[in-house]
């Protein structure tokens, strides 16, 4: 709904106070803007190590555990891992970046293959096993920075909207009305310091006859 200024003199007063403030508000976004595009531009690189780092240790993987599969065959390979399967834990440590919530850190727990499960085993399980936990860690760092970039983003797609909101709509509203209020004002002054003269001098006039 629309404001309404106080009518005569005392939308002057009523005008400057919210061009004040909507002036302070535009000074905080542009801040917080500020902020926030350094924080999104560190993510966008962060989600580019992590995007590297996951594919890097997801080809080792695959090389070990294919080596795993010809040294021992696929099926003896896969009841190894059965022991350790689904057990892996992943908690998330969360941090505000201009009141934005978001994952910020990944920590990975997994399960160690039995010592004898290992040495039934042939000589590729134990790398693959690693290379395994190492993607893992790897692929959980790079949901986090995924998460956190989209969070980030969303914040400051919206602080620019309500930048601009203030910049191209509010303000230019507020300082349009301003400006016709002081013409108005200016004009009744004008018009009573006619009056007030014309009055004084038909007062001499009146006193002189």
């Amino acid at each position: 709904m629309a404001e309404q200024v106080p009518p005569g003199r005392a939308g002057r007063p009523w005008l400057l106070k919210r061009i004040a403030t909507a002036t302070h508000g535009a000074d905080l976004l542009r801040e917080k803007q500020q902020l926030l595009s350094r924080e999104w531009h560190r993510l966008v690189q962060y989600r580019e190590q992590t995007a590297r780092e996951w594919a890097m240790t997801t080809t080792e993987v695959e090389r070990w555990a294919t080596r795993a599969d010809a040294l021992g065959g696929t099926m003896a390979t896969r009841l190894t891992g059965a022991a350790v399967a689904g057990r892996a834990e992943v908690s998330i440590a969360w941090r505000s970046t201009m009141g934005v919530l978001h994952p910020d850190e990944a920590r990975v727990t997994t399960p160690s293959l039995d010592g004898w499960d290992v040495a039934a085993a042939n000589g590729a399980v134990r790398p693959a096993a690693e290379a395994a936990r190492s993607a893992l860690g790897a692929a959980a760092r790079h949901a986090v920075a995924e998460s956190a970039l989209r969070a980030v983003e969303s914040e400051l797609t919206s602080t620019r909207r309500r930048l601009r909101a203030i910049e191209r709509h509010r303000l230019p509203r507020l300082e349009g009305e301003l400006h016709t209020l002081v013409l108005a004002l200016d004009e009744v002054e004008r018009e009573e310091r006619l009056v007030t003269r014309w009055a004084a001098q038909r007062l001499v006039e009146g006193t002189q006859s």
